[in-house]
């Protein structure tokens, strides 16, 4: 199973590359990419185990781009063979959207392209319809219907009961313990960002009970809210420890995460968390027998 680390930026994927000699699973929007793809697809792709391409729909459903399908093609049709795989366009987020998707789906695939369909709708006819077609290597589920476990295994159980050799991809998901559980080949995820963006590190806590040890971990930024029910670095009950694993791994001390680079170098550690993550959640899958895919 691979964990994509989506909207990675360049900055930090030099730098966790300098600091772990250890590439990276990448996923990165068309819609945001800016002048960073010879970056990431040639220059430093040394860095990067594997990089897939997300089409950008999700931007352009929410109103935070206005990437035409028509632009899309034109980035693949130069871009395309260096991605691993791309995505379709799929910017009818709703479970009716499947006409206007698959629609987007064969205008790409009569440009020659060969987007990986993206399912939205896990109940009706179109987990079936993909499966009868026998073209697709790989389907990716939605993150809007993946809302709870079951719902998770019930789209897996329904594709591997048509082609036990199919790979999925489950878009904006990063649950450990989904993951540990369902034989997904691949999710994704840009919470190393949003966490470090907000104030927030992300840590490994041996000591928790529960089988997903992660401790999310406020330092500063932003007001913390009243509710949040996050640790506080300040009276974090093993700081200690927590201090000897960012001096270890990093480098840093409490201060490098309030000055001018705090975001920066908390958005690294949460990058250093999730590729672990995805060695623990592989594992785990081991032990249970789950397949790694």
């Amino acid at each position: 199973m691979r964990l994509y680390q989506a909207s990675m930026s360049l900055a930090i994927l030099k730098e966790y590359f300098r600091l772990f000699s250890e590439q990276l699973n990448v996923l990165l929007s068309i819609a945001l990419i800016g002048g960073e793809t010879k970056g990431f697809l040639i220059d430093y792709r040394n860095m990067v185990d594997s990089i897939v391409a997300d089409s950008g729909a999700w931007s352009v459903a929410k109103g935070k781009s206005m990437l035409s399908i028509d632009a899309l093609i034109s980035y693949l049709k130069q871009w395309g063979h260096l991605f691993d795989r791309y995505f379709n366009f799929d910017t009818n987020f709703s479970d009716k959207g499947f006409k206007d998707n698959y629609s987007n789906q064969r205008k790409m695939e009569r440009q020659n392209l060969s987007p990986v369909p993206v399912v939205h709708n896990f109940f009706d006819s179109e987990i079936d319809f993909y499966m009868s077609l026998k073209k697709y290597e790989w389907l990716a589920l939605g993150s809007a219907q993946t809302k709870n476990l079951s719902d998770l295994e019930y789209a897996v159980d329904r594709i591997k009961q048509k082609d036990p050799n199919a790979k999925i991809h489950w878009f904006g998901g990063s649950r450990y313990d989904w993951l540990i559980q369902t034989p997904v080949a691949s999710c994704d995820t840009s919470s190393w960002a949003k966490a470090g963006g907000f104030g927030y590190i992300l840590y490994w806590n041996n000591h928790e009970e529960k089988p997903y040890k992660g401790h999310r971990i406020y330092v500063g930024g932003r007001i913390k809210d009243e509710d949040d029910e996050s640790y506080h670095f300040v009276t974090y009950p093993w700081r200690k420890e927590l201090e000897e694993y960012l001096d270890k791994t990093f480098g840093f001390e409490y201060g490098d995460l309030l000055g001018y680079e705090d975001k920066f170098n908390m958005q690294l550690i949460n990058t250093r968390f999730y590729a672990d993550l995805e060695k623990r959640v592989n594992a785990e899958r081991l032990k249970r027998g789950i397949p790694l895919e």
